[in-house]
């Protein structure tokens, strides 16, 4: 019979003759069980995570992956071999509706439509499900496994299989209807977004926590805030959340924290509290999170911050200090959807791999602990999908690896479509993102941000600016500087999907870390800057 942590712990205690007898009392035990408890939850939320990957578990409706070999092929047997430490699996389909066997919320079990191929009944069946399989991958190669609660989860909004009967049983949990969320061009058609202040909220978010710390291998979960994130009426109208919502939230992430307390000293296990949450503090209190206040309770172990919608010019430092202070490790997040080229640079294709290397350079010098991967799917797909998660996967997490690729950095490029996301918008700052409007014959500027020193680069570093307009014509002649160096009158350019683009040689002394002056200025009257990138080649 194998020996429960808490046996093991009780072995030490009873064999250490440095210990002492004494401390064979039931009061010193426990305490001696809760400092090692202690010191193992520091140590893990301290492990090495060069990228933690978030799979958002629609792999459990992939055709024909019916069996855990084949579910496994999807999605996890990729990471293998890269720089993947921790995965973090989601089964939230909308609030109180998962992918993972429950007895307190309700399971999608649904095939119509696009989940015809929904496997979960079959893996039920079996006794396992995604969760599961996930969880027992993770530990057979030692990587860390983490349940992703997505605390506000909306896809019901416009998914109706993922409409769960908890929320029709009484229409005062949620913000609104679907028919009066059509009058709406904002983030009032999340019409399905669940209002914390209701009082069945928390106890079904303690009870399906408890559940799966209970009856899964997993070492911890995590709260998802950024999916979506609005908790309350105030936030849901555009309205900044009042203390008293404040106070509900700071409450319910106290209780879960007490939950999982317990039940590491129930099971031996030091679990771990993580959390995703807008990546500034005055974004996070803007939701209803007060982010300094967790911190200094004590409430989390591990931080993950951003939707990755400002890919290259995430503010994390502020957040960084602040965890630092308080001993909590930080893994900002990039998201795929936040790396693809949008109207109109592009029908909605992905970055190539190079700006994930840039912007992932950037928030390593930053101070993040790792890099929060999300969005970013090996399969199913064709063997191009798989290859290109690959390559970013193996190499965002080390700053080594990416000093010596090819990348690329920009000033973030929020397009026509991301200002509008319903859910984006109010926890990303987007003023100093393209696209900006010109004014004929007068300059305008941006920064990019480059975290290299370049003085010391050989000669077979080069670098390129690319710099893409709307409203300029084959005859224009724009003027482009790039800190120090200026390219004076540019003409001609290049059609590249809906934009002209100028490319322009940039000396390498004209590169200096830190933030880097991109002025533009055209005669055309209609013109913006859609697009500026700087190509590192070596």
């Amino acid at each position: 019979m194998h020996a429960t942590r808490r046996e093991f712990l009780l072995g030490m205690i009873a064999g250490g003759s440095a210990i002492g007898a004494e401390w064979l009392g039931g009061g010193r035990v426990e305490a001696f069980e809760t400092l090692a408890l202690d010191a193992g939850r520091r140590q893990a939320a301290h492990r090495g995570r060069r990228v933690i990957y978030n799979n958002d578990g629609d792999d459990i409706w992939t055709k024909g992956a019916d069996t855990v070999e084949k579910f496994l092929a999807v999605r996890h047997a990729p990471l293998l071999e890269t720089h993947v430490d921790s995965i973090y699996y989601s089964t939230t389909q909308s609030f109180n509706l998962f992918t993972h066997e429950t007895q307190v919320a309700e399971v999608f079990r649904s095939k119509e439509g696009s989940f015809a191929g929904n496997n979960l009944a079959k893996f039920l069946e079996q006794k396992t499900d995604g969760l599961r399989m996930s969880s027992e991958f993770a530990r057979k190669h030692g990587l860390e496994s983490i349940w992703t609660l997505r605390m506000n989860d909306i896809h019901d909004a416009w998914t109706p299989q993922f409409r769960p009967k908890w929320k029709r049983d009484d229409p005062a949990r949620v913000m609104s209807t679907l028919e009066k969320s059509k009058q709406f061009k904002d983030r009032r058609r999340l019409w399905s977004l669940v209002d914390f202040e209701h009082p069945d909220v928390e106890p079904r978010l303690l009870e399906l926590i408890e559940e799966v710390l209970v009856n899964y291998p997993v070492d911890g979960v995590e709260l998802d805030f950024m999916r979506a994130p609005f908790y309350f009426r105030t936030s849901y109208e555009g309205q900044p959340a009042t203390a008293a919502q404040v106070a509900i939230l700071t409450r319910l992430v106290r209780n879960i924290r007490k939950l999982v307390l317990r039940e590491s000293e129930r099971q031996g296990k030091p679990f771990l509290l993580a959390v995703r949450v807008p990546a500034t503090p005055k974004s996070c209190r803007k939701i209803g999170i007060d982010i300094k206040d967790w911190l200094q309770e004590k409430l989390i172990d591990v931080m993950s911050l951003g939707g990755g919608y400002i890919t290259f010019d995430l503010p994390i430092k502020e957040m960084v200090s602040l965890a630092k202070k308080h001993d909590v490790p930080v893994y900002p997040c990039l998201s795929q959807s936040g790396l693809m080229q949008r109207p109109p640079r592009g029908k909605s294709t992905k970055q190539p791999v190079e700006a994930w290397f840039g912007s992932a350079a950037r928030l390593w010098q930053d101070g993040a602990d790792g890099i929060y991967a999300f969005n970013l799917f090996p399969g199913p797909g064709d063997d191009a999908d798989r290859i290109y998660a690959q390559k970013v996967l193996g190499a965002i997490g080390s700053q080594e690896t990416l000093a010596s690729e090819s990348l690329m950095y920009a000033i973030s490029d929020a397009g026509s479509w991301m200002p509008a996301h319903f859910w984006a918008k109010d926890v990303a700052e987007y003023s100093q993102a393209l696209p900006i409007s010109l004014k004929a014959n007068t300059f305008e500027r941006r920064y990019l941000h480059v975290p290299e020193d370049f003085s010391g680069a050989g000669f077979n570093v080069t670098a390129e600016l690319r710099v893409d307009f709307t409203g300029l014509t084959e005859d224009s002649t724009p003027e482009v500087l790039f800190g120090s160096a200026n390219f004076g009158p540019t003409g001609g350019g290049k059609k590249v999907a809906d934009v002209r683009r100028y490319v322009c040689r940039v000396p390498l002394q004209a590169i200096r870390p830190g933030p880097n002056r991109v002025m533009v200025k055209t005669d055309a009257t209609g013109a913006k800057l859609v697009g500026a990138e700087l190509w590192i080649r070596r």
